[in-house]
């Protein structure tokens, strides 16, 4: 079976009437296969011919590795249904005449910026950084649809920072659809509470009455604006935020208490606890025999580092049981009066956290929501805010976000 150039390029209305073929591109000459325009006065069919357009120069889907150009002579046809003085030029929907590309190729080129930058794509298929610019601001939307959720059930709020150590953060709000797959609802300048306000305010009512939980951090900021505007939803503190602190706690114990062993053992004892750092900061039942040994040296050399690990796990072991809300809250204020009761004090920043948020902390295990979707979808952005060097434009972030998490499938 011979397969033809209209084969290959497989548009609608359309076909080759001639085709250049060099080393390095294919061109061909291609004309719409209907002879009207639809007038753009009335809408009705311009059928008599009135002369030759524009000539258009199309990029397309490369074949055989080759790039393709479209050379399409447009023509314009008169309407008869308007007295003959209107002229209207013949148009495809099939090609994107401000990108001077077919759409087909400019899908493609969507598909080519996943996991990639906008310099990058450009260089690789020599178009412009404009076009390619182009073609994403007009092809995904800088802010959320609506129309394409049913409902939404659960909201996930963070924020990230734009330039590391200068504080410009943005507020992420997310949700998952019906797989579970993350969602990005909105990437707000700032966190300010007023600003997340006016955003779940401008979700659409019958949505707002769909959410039933909100996961987030543990910043009044975000809990304030879901309290205000969604009194119905169920706040649940973030997991991830809850255990990074009190894992922070036992950290900074580490540091103060190897400073003293670093005055107080040789050398050559002091050396025998290098690497413990990260054996103490991973899971005790995720160690191998010889790191708990590691362990062991220390805490040897220091008991409040070995009492701390062991209530740091036994908290971590209460958010892993299959309990209820009441009877977490019960063995979490156990867990609080064990650390008053030990003597430390590198618990006490986090207790008085546990007590302003035991609420949303312990509405975890209503749902156990997992926080897991948040932070996989935060580290996303920041990979993708890595790769292109800074993204300032809050649009542009919001594109390229929805373009890395949904596009892709819609056009595969």
């Amino acid at each position: 079976m011979l397969v033809s150039f209209d084969d290959l390029l497989n548009l609608p209305q359309v076909r080759v009437v001639d085709a250049q073929l060099t080393e390095t591109e294919i061109t061909l000459q291609v004309e719409h296969t209907q002879h009207f325009a639809i007038c753009h006065k009335c809408g009705a069919r311009a059928t008599e011919f009135f002369r030759n357009g524009e000539k258009l120069v199309l990029r397309h889907l490369p074949i055989f590795n080759r790039p393709v150009f479209l050379v399409l002579q447009t023509k314009r046809y008169r309407c008869l249904h308007c007295g003959g003085d209107t002229t209207t030029t013949q148009q495809g929907d099939w090609y994107d005449a401000v990108a001077h590309c077919t759409k087909a190729f400019a899908q493609f080129l969507l598909l080519e910026l996943v996991n990639s930058t906008i310099s990058d794509v450009a260089s690789k298929h020599q178009v412009s950084y404009d076009l390619l610019r182009g073609v994403l601001e007009r092809y995904v939307a800088g802010e959320v649809d609506w129309s394409q959720f049913d409902r939404l059930r659960v909201l996930g709020l963070d924020e990230i920072s734009l330039l590391k150590g200068h504080k410009d953060f943005v507020t992420i709000v997310s949700t998952q659809d019906e797989a579970g797959q993350p969602v990005v609802l909105a990437v707000l300048k700032g966190r300010e509470k007023k600003t997340v306000v006016e955003f779940l305010q401008s979700i659409p009512e019958h949505l707002r009455a769909t959410i039933e939980q909100a996961c987030t951090d543990l910043y009044d900021g975000f809990a304030n604006a879901i309290k205000e505007v969604l009194p119905h939803v169920k706040l649940v503190a973030n997991r991830f935020h809850v255990a990074k602190l009190y894992r922070a706690a036992v950290d900074d114990l580490r540091k103060q208490e190897m400073k003293e062993l670093k005055k107080i053992l040789n050398k050559q004892q002091y050396a025998g606890l290098k690497g413990v750092m990260w054996k103490l900061r991973r899971n005790f039942d995720d160690l191998s025999e010889e790191d708990r040994q590691l362990l062991e040296l220390l805490f040897e050399c220091s008991p409040a580092l070995r009492r701390a690990h062991a209530l740091r796990e036994k908290l971590t072991a209460i958010f892993e049981q299959k309990l209820t809300k009441v009877e977490a809250t019960r063995q979490i204020l156990a867990w609080m009066e064990e650390v008053k009761q030990s003597g430390l004090t590198c618990f006490n920043k986090f207790l008085g956290t546990l007590e302003n948020w035991m609420e949303e902390i312990t509405n975890y295990f209503i749902s156990r929501l997992s926080s897991g979707w948040v932070e996989g979808l935060n580290n996303k952005i920041k990979v993708l805010k890595r790769r292109s060097y800074g993204l300032s434009n809050i649009g542009n972030l919001f594109r390229r976000i929805s373009l890395d998490l949904q596009v892709r499938a819609a056009f595969a």
